[in-house]
């Protein structure tokens, strides 16, 4: 005869499902310590099933996260980077100049700070001076970057006037959406697209290319480029 495995009913020949727990009949009960194990090894089973689903699942979405969002890269021009360089320059120079000649005075009298000679003035006046040289010698090593920057800056302006020149010649807003989409994409991919487009065209012809510069010049001759589309 047939038994319910979960509520241990028994049913006549022929009854193939419990009609209380609605599982399938068996035709011998097993051991009660045997069914026990049995179910808690299914239930391991199925736990270890539903954690590797929610793995695969947030990997494929992390994926898709990062091939939909762009990495932007933080451009700065040198020209701009010299500036800074510069107005630093001068400030640590002027206060580390300054700052080292009144230590100086104070340390052969000249400013009557201490009273007496002393250990205290020594030291002072010692802590105190190498600070300000520390100022005068990062003073002069902001300038002498400045200086290395402004020869950058006007290579970074010859290559932005190449690759402009060479767009012009070369680039045309309907040769790039002709290569890559149809109608009904939205507007905001479309400026994806074509800027990856525009990207991968540019990187073919000059390599090596900063990140950050090449996607500071597409993003500007972007609207140039599609201002009328």
């Amino acid at each position: 005869m047939p038994w319910c495995p979960v509520c241990k009913n028994e049913y006549r020949e022929g009854i193939k499902f419990c009609a209380e727990c609605k599982v399938e009949l068996v035709e011998q009960l097993q051991d009660e310590e045997a069914h026990n194990a049995e179910l808690e090894e299914q239930q391991k089973i199925e736990f270890i099933r539903a954690m590797m689903a929610e793995k695969e699942e947030g990997e494929a979405q992390d994926e898709e996260e990062e091939q939909t969002v762009p990495v932007y890269h933080p451009y700065q021009n040198s020209a701009a980077k010299a500036e800074d360089n510069r107005t630093s320059g001068n400030m640590l120079l002027g206060v580390g100049i300054v700052g080292f000649l009144f230590v100086l005075l104070v340390f052969i009298d000249a400013i009557p700070v201490y009273q007496s000679t002393g250990i205290n003035k020594y030291l002072v006046c010692g802590v105190m001076g190498a600070l300000f040289v520390l100022f005068i010698v990062c003073g002069v090593v902001s300038m002498r970057n400045s200086k290395i920057l402004l020869i950058k800056a006007k290579s970074e302006d010859s290559l932005l006037s190449e690759l402009t020149r060479w767009c012009k010649d070369n680039l045309s807003a309907d040769e790039i959406d002709r290569e890559l989409f149809e109608e009904g994409i939205p507007e905001e991919q479309k400026y994806f697209k074509r800027t990856d487009q525009m990207k991968k065209i540019i990187n073919d012809k000059f390599m090596n290319l900063d990140e950050a510069l090449l996607e500071h010049f597409v993003d500007e001759y972007y609207q140039e480029l599609f201002e009328n589309v």
